[in-house]
């Protein structure tokens, strides 16, 4: 048996064994002592006493170095063998370095320390995704904000009506020199105000129509918009039996015109708007309500103010308040389109909510005259006439030759020279009973059927009763 050569080998202070390093150090022994190890090898009988374990059992001194233990045969074999097979020496290398590397003292790294806290560092991560989550549920459960209504969304018939023709509608002020017994004003002073509706709008002008009582007399008129911007304005047209006249202004930013009712469709009890400038500008685009009362209204009008009823108008009827100021104005329906322009009302103190309108069809043929021709050109028969009925005195009535039992009929005051009268033989103090074949009952009726049945150069019948006497005559009219 070879020679036992021990190339180091120490010891340190025991320390506590636990099953795990037994385990290691087994596992080590058993790669690097050989199986030929004799009696003389050390075992845990050669430890100290000193060093025993509290529980009685041998303490192992931790090894520091390596330790190798070979036999000299061995020994001799691997150096003579160290040439020749290069290639058999390499495992006992790498026993020996698994040797080095077991017994290597551990150095306890922080991270293995703090190892068992490292799962407190998923705490705030974990806090922050409930934050999120609640802040997520917060805002997802939120119904999504409506969309806002616009204002037309909620506006009625009425409101939206208003709205769309509210800025079409203008004030209109007849402003006149003042005459006094000192002197002439210089400057046009304000005489009357009233208003008027946007009916056409060109590249270079709007045209505005309203009541020829409105701009009667005017040296210069001058409108109101609804921004209160203030424009003058020239007369293009104007007439005096249907009440219309037609005015310009500069477009200006005016872009919108009223549009026009079928005033021949609208029935009683529709709604009608009244809008207008009633009593000065301070109420400029006031709007009152109501309904259309009645159609087709034959209302007689004093045009010189002498107290007797010259003229017939046909009219709308309405109950929607109209005031000194809503002359010229709209009268709409509830689709904002024009069903009349607003001309008159009774004014008594027993009588309320009776106005009157011009019809919009109406309006249409008059104005489209007037921005063309300035004018309506109305045949003229070239006499000088009276109601019979408004001779009342008995004396002037047996002195005009008016027998006592006639009541209807027109009678004949004057004949102008050169008239269509003159050519067909009407003589003063004639009563004209009928005209056209038609029984005449007044003054009206008379200018009605002249004026609206006849144009320039057509023939008139006349039914005479001349000194108890009855003729027929005929006239071409001028």
């Amino acid at each position: 048996m070879g020679k036992i050569k021990i190339l180091k080998k120490e010891y340190l202070r025991p320390k506590r064994r636990f099953s795990h390093h037994e385990e290691r150090e087994t596992t080590t022994h058993q790669e690097v002592i050989p199986d030929e190890v004799t009696s003389d090898e050390v075992t845990p009988d050669e430890v100290p006493s000193d060093e025993m374990m509290s529980d009685g059992t041998a303490g192992q001194a931790e090894i520091i170095d390596k330790v190798t233990i070979t036999t000299a045969s061995e020994h001799a074999e691997a150096e003579a063998s160290d040439d020749s097979a290069p290639d058999d020496s390499a495992p006992d290398e790498e026993a020996a370095s698994q040797v080095e590397e077991a017994a290597a003292p551990v150095t306890p790294q922080p991270a293995a320390r703090n190892s068992h806290f490292r799962w407190l560092y998923l705490i705030p991560a974990v806090l922050f995704g409930m934050a999120l989550m609640m802040l997520w549920h917060l805002f997802a459960d939120q119904p999504a904000p409506e969309k806002p209504k616009t204002v037309q969304e909620t506006l009625t018939k009425t409101e939206k009506a208003i709205k769309i023709t509210k800025d079409h509608v203008v004030s209109v002020v007849n402003l006149q020199k003042a005459n006094n017994l000192l002197n002439e004003s210089e400057v046009p002073e304000e005489v009357g105000i009233g208003s008027g509706v946007i009916y056409k709008v060109t590249d270079k002008a709007a045209f505005i129509v309203t009541n020829y009582h409105v701009i009667k007399d005017a040296e210069t008129v001058q409108v109101t918009l609804s921004n209160n911007r203030k424009v003058k304005a020239s007369v293009i047209g104007s007439d005096e039996w249907t009440d219309l006249a037609v005015i310009k202004i500069p477009k200006g930013q005016l872009s919108g015109q009223m549009k026009f009712a079928d005033s021949d469709k609208i029935i009683v009890g529709q709604t009608a708007i009244a809008i207008g400038s009633p009593l000065s500008q301070t109420f400029a685009g006031s709007v009152s309500q109501g309904i259309i009362s009645g159609l087709n209204r034959a209302v007689p009008v004093d045009m010189d103010g002498d107290g007797l009823y010259d003229w017939e108008s046909n009219v709308i009827q309405t109950d929607a308040a109209v005031n000194p100021g809503n002359s010229g104005g709209a009268l709409v329906n509830d689709r904002g389109e024009l069903v009349g322009i607003n001309a008159m009302k009774i004014s008594l103190d027993n009588v309320e909510g009776i106005s009157f309108a011009i019809p919009s069809n109406d309006v249409k043929k008059i104005i489209a005259i007037l921005e063309t021709k300035h004018k309506i050109v109305r045949p003229e028969l070239g006499v000088q006439v009276q109601d019979i009925n408004n001779l009342q005195l008995d004396a002037v009535r047996q002195q005009l030759g008016i027998p006592a039992d006639r009541t209807e009929g027109v009678i004949v005051m004057g004949v102008e020279g050169g008239s269509a009268a003159q050519a067909a033989g009407l003589q003063a103090q004639d009563i004209i009973t009928k005209m056209d074949g038609k029984q005449l009952k007044s003054l009206v009726q008379f200018r009605k059927i002249l004026y609206y049945d006849h144009q320039k150069g057509d023939t008139l019948t006349m039914t005479v009763l001349r000194q108890g006497k009855t003729e027929q005559l005929k006239a071409i009219l001028k």
